[in-house]
């Protein structure tokens, strides 16, 4: 199995966010880095999950108006379907 790279970086800690996160990596089998590793993938998911429940807020203010949804209007008639057909 190949490894995945991995890029070396330091961080500065408090001692005592060390000494709980070293418990917290034995606690549960891991290493720091590892540990360290999962918490960035998480909060980055996090952020992205945040980033796009924002877009489509902002994007469903654009399509809706007075209650309808306006940015699909062309897809409710025949022509639509006829263009798509002819």
């Amino acid at each position: 199995m190949k490894k995945d790279v991995l890029v070396r970086t330091q961080v500065l800690l408090e001692p005592e966010q060390l000494k709980a996160l070293a418990e917290l990596a034995e606690e549960q089998g891991k290493s720091v880095s590892a540990l360290l590793r999962e918490w960035v993938s998480a909060g980055l998911h996090a952020q992205r999950q945040k980033r796009l429940a924002e877009a489509a807020l902002l994007l469903s203010e654009a399509y809706y108006s007075d209650g309808d949804l306006v940015g699909y209007s062309k897809l409710d008639g025949e022509d639509f379907f006829m263009q798509r057909q002819g």
